[in-house]
């Protein structure tokens, strides 16, 4: 009897976990066909089939409970002899075949991270891996992404490396619908904090890895202006400061440019206050590039993350809503606010 229903138990896990295997599979080949955002929803219902994303783990994790039993009760013994021998082999053995049947999410977790992918590839135009259409030019996105980095003073916080290790091509619209290429990104920097020791070697006492996220705009029409909310220089050649009749302003925001004429002409009364507003939530950086057309923003917010109403994805019911609903809420919110700049 008591083997009758572990075979049933077993092939009842077999039978749930198949389906959930197949569902993955499935979901594979969908991510790879659809080209827009409407038809993975529509592929996902609806699903005619068995619709679960969540492995039986149930058996593994009562083999877990009666190896940790016989341990137990192997302790108990008053001497270690065979029977003490026999029931440490037989937590071993529970331990191990537990190990073999459990289930990672780990396929689940790739596959949900795709769709994910080629959602905001087509719900918000992200090209990732690709650099802005009009400077296709570039052989390899290698070469543009070390011109792009030597474009603004702020992409060497690094004493040790200095990487975009995440980025995207798409493209913003104006209030007016003109295009506008853009560029978003990951930057990831790596410092360090030597001293010297009594030898007058090189110690060193700290070490800072750091992710910040920015968004490039190109073909904009403001030049040779630097903002800051951080306390900070920003670098060459935005050295010349800007300070405003506004005494708000100069607590709030710390402004640089190329040279004092430049910024007397260029910063009028709303653009002040639009710099203000822009700066009121969030921490950053702001470069309006010296002699090309373009701005470039970079702060700590995480411009990837997503925002979801989907707690936890179970089924393909839940996961067509958490693929509709999400939100790169970040993202959106910089890209808003710096179209007031593209005017």
């Amino acid at each position: 009897m008591p083997i009758q229903s572990v075979q049933h138990a077993l092939h009842i896990r077999r039978r749930k976990n198949a389906h959930v295997f197949r569902n993955i599979a499935r979901l594979w080949e969908l991510a790879e066909k659809a080209e827009t955002h409407q038809q993975i929803l529509d592929e996902l219902h609806p699903w005619r089939d068995h619709p679960s994303l969540h492995f039986d783990n149930g058996l593994p994790k009562f083999l877990v409970v009666l190896g940790a039993i016989s341990l137990l009760l192997m302790f108990a013994l008053p001497t270690f002899g065979l029977p003490a021998i026999l029931g440490l082999l037989g937590a071993i053995a529970l331990f191990f075949l537990a190990f073999m049947l459990y289930e990672t999410d780990d396929a689940i977790e790739d596959v949900v991270r795709y769709l994910e992918e080629k959602v905001i590839e087509t719900r918000y135009g992200l090209k990732f891996g690709h650099v802005p259409d009009h400077l296709s030019s570039y052989a390899r996105p290698a070469l543009f992404i070390q011109q792009f980095k030597n474009s603004f003073p702020f992409f060497n916080k690094g004493h040790d490396s200095n990487q975009i290790a995440c980025y995207a091509n798409t493209t913003l619209k104006d209030d007016q619908d003109k295009e506008y290429p853009a560029f978003v990104f990951q930057y990831h920097y790596v410092d360090k904090i030597e001293v010297m020791d009594d030898n007058g070697d090189k110690v060193t006492v700290r070490r800072i890895e750091k992710n910040l996220y920015g968004l490039c705009i190109f073909e904009t029409a403001i030049q040779g202006l630097a903002v800051t909310n951080l306390g900070q220089n920003i670098g060459f050649p935005y050295q010349v400061r800007w300070n405003s009749s506004d005494i708000q302003i100069n607590q709030q925001l710390q402004i640089y440019g190329t040279d004092q004429l430049h910024l007397v002409k260029t910063l009028n009364p709303a653009l002040l206050l639009a710099l203000s507003d822009f700066f009121r939530s969030r921490k950053g950086e702001l470069i309006f590039h010296s002699h090309q057309a373009m701005i470039c923003f970079l702060g700590d917010t995480d411009l990837f993350e997503l925002s979801s109403k989907t707690r936890k994805i179970q089924d393909i019911s839940s996961l067509r809503g958490h693929l509709r609903t999400f939100r790169l809420k970040h993202y959106e919110q910089l890209c808003s606010d710096l179209s007031r700049f593209l005017k």
